[in-house]
């Protein structure tokens, strides 16, 4: 009876161990899609995100520091796709390295160094993950930005 309980036990602990990494390999690639979208100017970037997704910029002040910007979804989503035709002309694109995959309770969280355009060193950045009824979505972005006109926003 102890050895049934052992293997009904080992059994669970491996099926919630492989359901986990199907969630994090399927964030991951849910990432990378979302990253491959947002280099070729896709107009459907906007559906990665859950509705009022919270959007940071954590700005770093020419006079040293950091500042940080809530953006509020709605502005966020709009300035995307305005910004969309000069991104595109000036083939701006960012490339995401040491990608790092964490659970978070029910949420995975998606760490790396993105290195915009012109940028030699990287940045960091991170995007909060949550399921819903079609997918992955992002509940939360956080990009650390050199950009000072964010420090002007309302």
């Amino acid at each position: 009876m102890k050895k049934l309980l052992l293997i009904l036990s080992m059994m669970i602990i491996s099926a919630t161990i492989a359901l986990a990494n199907d969630d994090k390999t399927e964030v991951l690639n849910t990432f990378n899609r979302y990253v491959n979208d947002a280099n070729s100017y896709s107009e459907n970037l906007a559906n990665y995100y859950v509705n009022n997704a919270k959007i940071v910029r954590v700005v770093n002040r020419k006079q040293g520091g950091q500042k940080i910007v809530v953006i509020p979804f709605d502005r966020y989503v709009k300035e995307l796709k305005q910004h969309a035709v000069l991104a595109k002309t000036v083939k701006y694109k960012n490339t995401y390295t040491n990608k790092k995959v964490e659970k978070l309770d029910k949420d995975y969280k998606v760490s790396a160094k993105r290195i915009p355009r012109n940028d030699k060193t990287g940045l960091d950045c991170y995007f909060i993950f949550t399921k819903t009824n079609s997918g992955w979505k992002i509940k939360e972005e956080s990009m650390t930005t050199n950009v000072q006109t964010f420090l002007n926003a309302k």
